[in-house]
C-alpha cells in the first residue's frame, strides 16, 4: 500500500543536488505513496533536502523557517533559498511521477484496519527530543489494539550488541515501545541486514 525509507534517504550529506539521482530515479514506477524517516546523513543537511522532498509544501516552509530561526539567521538560509528548495521537490515529483511529500514531519503514524506504523526519527544521536516523546506516547495510545510496528532511525542491537547499554536517552525510547507492546521494530542506519528477538523472548 505504501513504501517507507528508514532512514538514510540521501547520501552523502542528504542534499537536494544528490536528490534527483539517489531518490528519483530508484523510486521511479513506484506507484505507492512514499513515506519516509530522516538519517544522521540527512541530518548533515540540516533536513533542508529532507523537508523539500518528503514533506508537504506548507510543512516543509515551517519546518526550514523555524530552523533559520533557531540559527539566529545566521545560516544561508534566506526566504528565496526556501522557494527553490520547495518548487525543486515540487518539479522532481512531478517529473518522476514518485508520490512522495505527504507527511508533514520527519517521524509520523499510519493506522489503518487493525495495522498502525509508528516512524521515529532518531535523528543523528540516537535520541528523539520531549516533543516527539509526547507524539509517541499519544500514538502509542492511539495504536492500543492494533498489530503495531515502529520503524526507528537506529537499531537497538547491532553486531551482538545493545545500543541502549551507554545511551540513557536511546534506552528510554526503547523501554516506551516494549511497555506499550510494540511487536516489530524496524531500523536502517548500520547497512547490514540483521534479526533479533528481544532478550526473553520464544526462541531469542
Amino acid at each position: 500500500k505504501f513504501v517507507v525509507i528508514a532512514s538514510d534517504v540521501v547520501y552523502p550529506t542528504g542534499a537536494m543536488k544528490d536528490y534527483e539521482a539517489n531518490f528519483y530515479l530508484p523510486m521511479k514506477g513506484i506507484d505507492q505513496p512514499i513515506y519516509a524517516i530522516p538519517g544522521n546523513h540527512d541530518w548533515f543537511n540540516a533536513l533542508d533536502g529532507f523537508a523539500a522532498n518528503l514533506m508537504d509544501a506548507a510543512s516543509a516552509r515551517a519546518a526550514l523557517e523555524a530552523r533559520v530561526k533557531s540559527d539566529l539567521s545566521l545560516s544561508s538560509t534566506t526566504g528565496e533559498r526556501i522557494d527553490a528548495l520547495i518548487g525543486e521537490g515540487t518539479r522532481l515529483r512531478a517529473l518522476y511521477g514518485v508520490s512522495a511529500g505527504h507527511q508533514s514531519a520527519p517521524f509520523f503514524e499510519i493506522h489503518h484496519g487493525g495495522f498502525s506504523l509508528l516512524a521515529i526519527d532518531t535523528g543523528a544521536l540516537r535520541r528523539i527530543d520531549d516533543k516527539q516523546m509526547v507524539w509517541l506516547r499519544a500514538a502509542l495510545a492511539r495504536s492500543r489494539g492494533n498489530f503495531t510496528m515502529a520503524i526507528v532511525g537506529h537499531p537497538f542491537y547491532a553486531a551482538g550488541m545493545y545500543a541502549g547499554e551507554a545511551d540513557e536517552s536511546f534506552r528510554a525510547l526503547h523501554y516506551v515501545l516494549r511497555e506499550h507492546g510494540v511487536q516489530v521494530v524496524m531500523a536502517g542506519d548500520t547497512h547490514d541486514f540483521e534479526y533479533y528477538r528481544e532478550p526473553g523472548e520464544q526462541g531469542a
